[in-house]
């Protein structure tokens, strides 16, 4: 079966867990929350400390963050990120570029973005975008890997989903 062109057995649904710990059996069912998924495509989990799983692509050219990224994302032929759209302490706000980088990022990625020198900037802030370093760098990032789609969603305050943007 296929869907959109696209082999059921060549899609990839790739946790973006950033430094967390990968979903393990009950948990990634209850992340995915549809059976069908979990029984048609792969789902699998990034593992930031996993050096072989990561792609190096290099520094972003303004700050010289590493860009290392799960080789399952940067080698696929159509790139779709999707997340939640919410306030975020540090990177205004989360979803899209989010979910790549700190996402499907390498710990060494991941532990630079939260270094003194993104942490304590005064632009990195909940609700700020403008001049906001951490946003700035991570959209450095999602170019380097050419087109990339972005699935966001909004939910209200009972978690029903409200609106979403491609």
């Amino acid at each position: 079966m296929t869907t959109a062109g696209i082999p059921l057995d060549q899609i990839v649904v790739l946790v973006a867990t950033g430094l967390r710990r990968p979903n393990p059996g009950d948990d990634l069912a209850e992340l995915v929350g549809d059976p069908w998924v979990l029984e048609n495509v792969r789902v699998e989990n990034h593992f930031a400390p996993q050096d072989e799983d990561h792609v190096d692509l290099g520094f972003t050219p303004g700050r010289k963050v590493p860009i290392k990224l799960d080789c399952r994302f940067v080698e696929a032929d159509l790139k779709i990120a999707t997340g939640l759209v919410e306030p975020h302490f540090m990177a205004g706000f989360s979803s899209g570029r989010k979910v790549v980088a700190p996402g499907i990022a390498h710990h060494e990625t991941i532990r630079t973005f939260h270094s003194a020198r993104f942490m304590e900037h005064p632009l990195a802030r909940e609700c700020n975008l403008e001049g906001n370093p951490l946003h700035e760098e991570q959209l450095e990032i999602v170019k380097r890997l050419g087109e990339v789609y972005a699935l966001n969603t909004v939910v209200d305050d009972k978690r029903n989903l409200v609106f979403c943007s491609f």
